[in-house]
């Protein structure tokens, strides 16, 4: 069994992409002690841990029984391979803003190689658009509307971007939805990482691209 790094926001993001991963390839990882990352939410400290973490594997000779998952919410970044265009502009704050899978992916490519048979380790960068509330959603129902960009209704950027009164936004969506079915947040997220891929892949091109590269690992 491969050991698996998970580079996420928390423990409720590594259930779902463990699971996420033991799925799409088959198999069943060892998550040591030694194995577990966190970095919170804040987009610097999360680079800075995946650039340690990328030199690390720098270091190593012949293929690693190892895998990784690097995972960061889009957070509305623009320059997205799986991004769309935004109806009205965006907040000044979320143009400025770095582009989150492009750096990503040019890390990898700078320490490892572009290609990435070659690398020691196998690697998926799980990058949601907007956040990992997208997918958790649209697994849960592939047939929604278009969703909202931003995390609550109550945020000071989602009302300069909708007006004064947002319509309910990601997490308030979940919140939402996790009350209709009477669960957690817990049981919520795992019941969107047991259903069908494919509709939502279809639907959300960053899953999409999270799993083909998770394919890749088989």
């Amino acid at each position: 069994m491969k050991h698996l790094y998970i580079l996420s926001e928390g423990e409720l993001d590594e259930m779902f992409y463990e699971r996420l991963a033991e799925r799409v390839t088959g198999q069943t990882f060892l998550q040591d002690d030694e194995f577990r990352l966190r970095h919170g939410a804040n987009w610097k400290t999360a680079m800075a841990t995946a650039r340690l973490l990328i030199s690390r594997f720098k270091r190593w000779q012949g293929k690693q029984d190892v895998a990784v998952i690097i995972a960061v919410d889009n957070d509305r970044a623009p320059g997205h391979p799986g991004g769309k265009e935004y109806p009205r502009p965006l907040p000044n704050v979320d143009q400025k803003k770095a582009p989150r899978y492009e750096t990503l992916q040019n890390k990898l490519y700078e320490d490892l190689g572009e290609d990435a048979s070659t690398w020691p380790v196998h690697v998926a960068l799980a990058v949601p658009v907007e956040m990992i509330e997208s997918w958790v959603l649209l697994l849960l129902n592939p047939q929604r509307v278009e969703l909202p960009h931003f995390s609550q209704a109550s945020q000071q950027l989602a009302q300069l971007y909708y007006g004064k009164t947002p319509p309910p936004q990601l997490k308030d969506l979940r919140d939402e939805e996790a009350k209709q079915r009477g669960v957690d947040h817990l049981h919520l997220f795992w019941t969107a990482a047991e259903q069908p891929l494919e509709p939502a892949m279809a639907a959300s091109p960053s899953l999409r691209m999270f799993v083909e590269q998770l394919q890749s690992w088989r």
